[in-house]
């Protein structure tokens, strides 16, 4: 009877923890697919907002004007040339200039064999939504390069007269570059449901749903996806129902698998972002936990029934055993108190540590507000300029409008609106920079965190003069850290560094990146007076600082940011005078 209840115990336990942790299981994966979906939208909105206005600025060219006008050889030499360098800047795919007609008569990539010259694109949406006046932008496969791309495109104008279209094409990296695991395919769709990029082979140019033949007919005659069959992947009827299920089935290798979904939508350019997580991942996990589950309830079972055995040997020696056994349960009714007093005691360090962790992460973002403030003079120096400017050009511009100059005004808007977009940059990396902290460590460029981090002091740099020099062993090392808090280190010694040569005739600061097979070593070397021997020994300690400003916590805040990065941060005088600051990183380690 005892092992019939044993096992009827064991099977409801396995049970429940079968459904319980397969829940949570499918949970966890959800959000890990969804997580890692918002990064590349994040990433592809950015990407799509760098491109989206180039063609506005490029038009303004006067040799687009001209070659539109007169396609001489000379002229369309000139602007193949021109088209070349635009992309060599921009970094785009292809930069080409299309005829009222639709026929591309200058581009970018006019040497190379799949040059899009003489190619007409007039069946292109974006061609003719630029005709309409409007800026236009698609995605498509090249019909020549054969190559998937974002087009951007833009009205070329002689007065109101729209004489031809400046397209820029972009790759999108971003898609192409995600590395979703096997394990997990990725894909994205159109608003109809067509498969335009897929990490799995088989699934590009499908779709989702049954495409109704008037839409098959028009992305034909776009040639949006080549001659693609557009095959339908799914029994589903809409795509609303795809994005809406919790589960997916789709053949895999010519065999059917089940996917937990995790999609997001970008309405921005109509497309949807999905990865696709097999369910047999959640069974072995679950699996997983119900052998361990199975494990433990064994433990027990054997440690009930040695108890059993034994309480029954106790109760028949219970009378020769009275006295014992009462000293036993005192001792367990003590051992009891002690265990509640040890498990609030324990429960009352989590807590602590909880609120020390918060704090530590309040203390680090109040570290960097206050870098801020005391960088507050030279980014009020650095915006102060470009809005006295900006004032001159407005009160220009309206000049010219009052006494009906026209010649000047489009170049006046010109550096109106340069003026307008640097100030935003300036505005973007300070904002970057004061943001929280995501808590996340991963793989961390060195070289783009030293560009990013003088850029931020770039207006004190500047005003100084001071002279930077920045030396790499190998420019692409990446370290295991995370971008703002390790950004925040370098600003805080770089501000040291400058600040330590204010009254010297000549500031410099040297920077250096050296790494072995574990390491990556970071040094930032002044040319001030150095550190006393004191100062050596105290300069991490809370509250201690040697300038008449500060709360005296940058390089304290920065000696805990490196600890979570399992780094380290230590101060030395250089042999040749100066204070120099060294960093050691671990570092990113190919697999």
């Amino acid at each position: 009877m005892y092992r019939i209840v044993t096992a009827l115990l064991c099977f409801i336990y396995l049970f429940a923890v079968g459904g319980l942790s397969y829940f949570h299981v499918v949970e966890k994966l959800k959000i890990e697919a969804e997580n890692n979906i918002q990064d590349v939208a994040s990433r592809l909105e950015i990407q799509l907002d760098k491109y989206r206005t180039l063609p506005r600025v490029l038009v303004i060219h006067p040799a687009i004007e001209k070659i539109l006008q007169a396609p001489t050889n000379e002229n369309v030499l000139k602007v193949n040339r021109l088209l070349s360098t635009y992309n060599e800047s921009i970094s785009s795919d292809a930069v080409y200039l299309m005829s009222r007609d639709g026929v591309t008569l200058a581009s970018s990539n006019w040497q190379q064999e799949d040059s899009f010259v003489n190619s007409n694109y007039g069946f292109r949406p974006y061609f003719q939504q630029a005709m309409n006046g409007s800026e236009g932008s698609y995605f498509a496969l090249g019909t020549v390069s054969r190559k998937r791309g974002y087009y951007f495109s833009f009205p070329v104008r002689d007065s109101e007269k729209i004489i031809g279209v400046l397209v820029v094409k972009v790759a999108l990296s971003v898609i192409e570059e995600y590395s979703a695991d096997n394990d997990s395919p990725f894909m994205v769709t159109d608003d109809h449901g067509a498969v335009f990029y897929s990490s799995h082979s088989d699934w590009n140019y499908t779709s989702l749903v049954e495409l109704p033949s008037e839409v098959k007919a028009e992305i034909k005659r776009q040639r949006q996806y080549g001659t693609g069959s557009l095959a339908q992947l799914t029994d589903f009827s809409n795509l609303h129902q795809v994005l809406s299920a919790e589960t997916l089935v789709l053949n895999y290798h010519e065999k059917p698998r089940t996917y937990l979904l995790a999609a997001k939508t970008l309405p921005q350019v109509g497309w949807h972002l999905i990865v696709l997580t097999p369910i047999k991942k959640a069974y072995k996990l679950v699996g997983a936990i119900c052998f361990g589950a199975l494990v433990l309830f064994v433990l027990i079972a054997l440690l009930s029934m040695i108890w059993r055995r034994n309480n029954i040997a106790q109760r028949q020696l219970a009378s020769a055993n009275e006295q014992l056994e009462h000293r036993v349960e005192q001792r367990t009714a003590q051992l009891q108190d002690i265990n509640s007093t040890l498990l609030e005691t324990i429960d009352i360090q989590k807590q602590t540590e909880s609120r020390l962790k918060q704090t530590q992460n309040e203390l680090i973002q109040a570290g960097k507000l206050a870098l801020l403030g005391e960088m507050s003079a030279s980014i009020n120096h650095e915006l102060n300029q470009p809005l006295t400017a900006l004032l001159t050009y407005s009160e220009t511009l309206k000049l010219m409008i009052v006494r009906n100059k026209t010649e000047g005004i489009a170049q006046t808007t010109d550096e109106i609106i340069k003026l307008v977009q640097k100030m935003a940059t300036m505005v973007a990396q300070y904002k970057l920079f004061a943001r929280k902290s995501a808590g996340k460590i991963g793989p961390v460029i060195v070289a783009d965190t030293i560009s990013a981090s003088l850029s931020i002091l770039e207006s004190k740099i500047s005003k100084m003069g001071a002279e930077i020099s920045v030396q790499y062993q190998d420019q692409d090392v990446s370290v295991l850290a995370e971008a703002v808090p390790l950004e925040q280190v370098l600003v805080n010694l770089l501000n040291n560094a400058l600040q330590s040569q204010e009254h010297a005739e000549s500031a410099k600061v040297d920077i250096a990146v050296n790494n072995d097979l574990e390491y990556a070593f970071i040094t930032v070397r002044d040319y001030g007076s150095g550190l006393s021997e004191a100062q050596l020994q105290t300069v991490f300690e809370p509250f201690y600082t040697t300038k008449s400003k500060g709360l005296g916590l940058g390089l304290t805040i920065s000696q805990r940011i490196m600890s979570t990065f399992s780094g380290t941060i230590s101060a030395d005088n250089h042999p040749d005078g100066g204070a120099i600051f060294t960093l050691t990183i671990p570092i990113t380690k190919s697999l």
